[in-house]
């Protein structure tokens, strides 16, 4: 019992802290929670902190990931969401390099029609994290080719 209120105490910290949205104030959170909690243990707080946020304050939800997007807790937390994402734009029979692609950053390009489609059955936590790594080309932009 000690462990989750142990982790449940950390959990609402970040959240607090995360809530002030200010960086410098939330590395120097984390660089303490690192050296007394370990990394494994702070990356679990802030994933489900996200995933909290996600559900709760979602203007602190997108700054989390606009801002800590290279904080290894959410670069692995958006690299699965592209996983989900890929998976479920092929099991909806959508093809790679013709309905979708990906930029110079890793984010998947797709038209609108293909997003609407991967989109209508999933949970508002899910469209909000898919929307992290979903790009919508300008209309006159082509879905540039996987093949070269």
């Amino acid at each position: 019992m000690q462990d989750l209120e142990m982790f449940h105490f950390h959990l609402e910290r970040a959240l607090y802290i995360l809530k002030f949205r200010d960086k410098k104030l939330a590395e120097c959170w984390v660089t303490q929670l690192n050296t007394s909690m370990g990394v494994q243990h702070t990356e679990s707080f802030l994933t489900a902190a996200v995933l909290e946020l996600s559900l709760t304050d979602t203007k602190t939800f997108h700054w989390v990931l606009d801002n800590l997007c290279a904080w290894r807790p959410y670069a692995h937390l958006l690299v699965e969401v592209t996983r989900f994402t890929l998976k479920k734009l092929i099991s909806k029979g959508f093809i790679p390099s013709q309905d979708f692609s990906f930029d110079a950053q890793g984010k998947i390009l797709m038209h609108e029609q293909t997003k609407k489609a991967i989109m209508a059955d999933v949970s508002e936590s899910d469209r909000l994290f898919m929307e992290k790594v979903l790009v919508i080309p300008q209309q006159s932009q082509q879905i540039p080719s996987l093949t070269v």
